[in-house]
């Protein structure tokens, strides 16, 4: 992994929100955070349907669903490096960020341009979850999971948005891809608040171990190119 290096530039940073009442909820991926989704026949009970359904509807009462996001002109080139176990390194740039990677090289083969987006669900549900924890330990972990799934749901609609707007320039948009997944380190947090000015424009915070607060917030890359690129 080459060193990351990034520098805050003039650019355009664009704010996306919704209501919360307009975020679809999904009892089966509320479930599968709480991790008692996926055996054959899964089929919840009385009680725990209503518990999951209670804490869905405690954490959309909660939740303050909204995001930043920039784009930039992309440089991607396949590098003389590889890695340690022979794998192929990707030189990324834009702005002034560069760096290495297979995984994300992967994922924007033959992109021309890149969104970074940060998104959270506000501080409310990081309180109610903390609150539950103390008294009620079964609410909590379907608080839990219902903040998780709410999050991707908020992610996948501003994808949705993004896909549009890109869709009338002939793109289309790759998966997103954030931080600590494949070969890109949770360091690259950094370049996004800096990029984002998330404390200010979000009011999310990153601790010295990279972890965001409020908790149910995400950041990522999504990569744009020709529909015809694919």
């Amino acid at each position: 992994m080459a060193e990351i290096t990034s520098e805050i530039k003039n650019e355009c940073i664009f704010q996306h929100r919704i209501s919360s009442a307009d975020l679809e909820s999904d009892l089966n991926e509320v479930y599968r955070y709480a991790g008692i989704f996926g055996k054959d026949n899964f089929s919840p009970d009385e009680q725990l349907s209503k518990l999951a359904e209670d804490a869905v509807k405690e954490i959309r009462e909660a939740m303050n669903p909204r995001s930043v996001y920039i784009r930039f002109p992309l440089n991607i080139t396949e590098s003389d490096q590889i890695t340690y176990d022979g794998k192929s390194l990707y030189d990324i740039s834009f702005g002034n960020v560069n760096f290495s990677s297979h995984f994300l090289g992967l994922n924007l083969q033959d992109c021309n341009s890149i969104y970074l987006f940060a998104a959270t669900l506000g501080p409310a549900v990081d309180k109610a979850i903390q609150k539950a924890s103390r008294i009620n330990a079964a609410k909590a972990v379907m608080l839990q999971a219902s903040g998780a799934m709410f999050i991707e749901k908020y992610c996948d609609c501003l994808m949705d948005f993004l896909s549009e707007a890109e869709s009338k320039e002939g793109n289309i948009l790759c998966p997103r891809f954030s931080p600590g997944y494949g070969d890109i380190p949770l360091e690259m947090q950094k370049t996004f608040f800096e990029l984002l000015q998330c404390q200010k424009n979000l009011a999310l915070t990153l601790n010295n171990s990279l972890i965001m607060s409020p908790e149910k917030s995400v950041t990522a890359f999504i990569g744009i190119k020709k529909s015809n690129e694919v």
